[in-house]
């Protein structure tokens, strides 16, 4: 999955899934072996449009190359890959005034939500055993110092360490 701002069928399905389903979890789930990073980190032309959903993929690699450069094992750069991925589009949907309202309008009401939602879980899927894993982001930290870019609310608690926990 790839979470792209400009995605109107994505940001339609989300809007929706939380506007009105109001979902209190979403998972982005990737999976080992994947092709579709394989061809990303290939040097190969793919053409339109899949070169145009790939160059997405691209720049999660740019934004670690320094790490996964540093990994000699071909197969373990990929699945840091696909992991990096997958949380780099978690980080796409926080970044989305969609999630970002809702969750402030959650977090406005404890005693009704209990925490801020929807939460957002990233995991990897490992076709080699079957497992399912779920990936430990802290997101304050992933942001760092863009959340003053991207962040439209003051009061998300996103940024307030005491409910980091119930962010992931």
């Amino acid at each position: 999955m790839e979470v792209v701002a400009t995605d109107t069928n994505m940001r339609s399905v989300l809007q929706y899934a939380v506007d009105y389903l109001q979902v209190r979890h979403i998972i982005v789930c990737g999976h080992y072996d994947c092709g579709g990073i394989k061809a990303a980190c290939s040097v190969k032309d793919h053409a339109l449009p899949l070169e145009s959903w790939l160059s997405g993929i691209r720049d999660v690699y740019r934004l670690h190359q320094e790490e996964l450069d540093a990994i000699d094992c071909p197969d373990e750069r990929h699945k840091r890959m696909v992991e990096l991925n997958v949380i780099e589009q978690c980080l796409n949907l926080f970044k989305t005034s969609d999630i970002q309202r809702r969750r402030r309008y959650t977090a406005s009401r404890p005693e009704e939500f209990g925490c801020a939602l929807p939460r957002i879980h990233a995991m990897v899927f490992s076709p080699g055993d079957g497992i399912l894993r779920r990936l430990n982001v802290d997101y304050k930290k992933h942001l760092g110092d863009a959340i003053d870019v991207y962040h439209l609310y003051d009061d998300d608690p996103l940024l307030d360490e005491t409910t980091q926990e119930e962010v992931i």
